[in-house]
């Protein structure tokens, strides 16, 4: 068996523990949500597909974001996976150097489908989602939606880690 230089941390702290996930790549996304209680969207670098019969995905929102309650009481999202093209949209549903007064969606073009929530045009990949179930989690909820639509775009995805966009190699 080979040795394996690993850095070892003897105890599991919240600041040891997100730096060493921010070494993970991720795709980059906007989730968003429409309906009754209101619009939102935020960017998301935490969603991941949950199984493929039923169709389902996952994603991560703090728990404190507009987004939560809107999203539960709309009973829909959908998740917008940005290409490397997207960057400035991203860093706008971020929050970053963000005007609190601007609209985040007059920024690109957005549709809808079956659940109304926004569609981001020449996304890599849109996914509309009825909501299946919600639940907090620490500090965050987890979303889980049936996948109702699939839209997607041939184009080079856009990638976080280490605390920035990376480019694929």
């Amino acid at each position: 068996m080979t040795e394996r230089p690993y850095q070892h941390s003897p105890a599991c702290n919240t600041e040891d523990f997100v730096a060493a996930l921010s070494l993970a790549a991720n795709g980059v996304a906007i989730v968003t949500t429409d309906g009754a209680a209101g619009k939102s969207g935020l960017t998301v670098s935490s969603m991941v597909s949950v199984c493929a019969e039923p169709a389902l995905m996952l994603a991560c929102v703090h728990s404190k974001n507009e987004f939560c309650d809107m999203a539960d009481a709309n009973g829909a999202f959908a998740i917008n996976l940005l290409g490397e093209d997207q960057q400035t949209i991203s860093n706008v549903f971020a929050g970053f150097g963000e005007d609190p007064t601007l609209d985040r969606f007059t920024v690109g073009t957005w549709t809808t489908r079956d659940t109304r929530s926004p569609i981001l045009d020449n996304a890599l990949v849109s996914l509309d989602c009825a909501l299946e179930e919600s639940k907090t989690h620490g500090t965050h909820r987890i979303y889980i939606g049936r996948v109702l639509s699939v839209e997607t775009c041939n184009k080079t995805p856009l990638v976080y880690s280490q605390r920035g966009y990376v480019s694929l190699a």
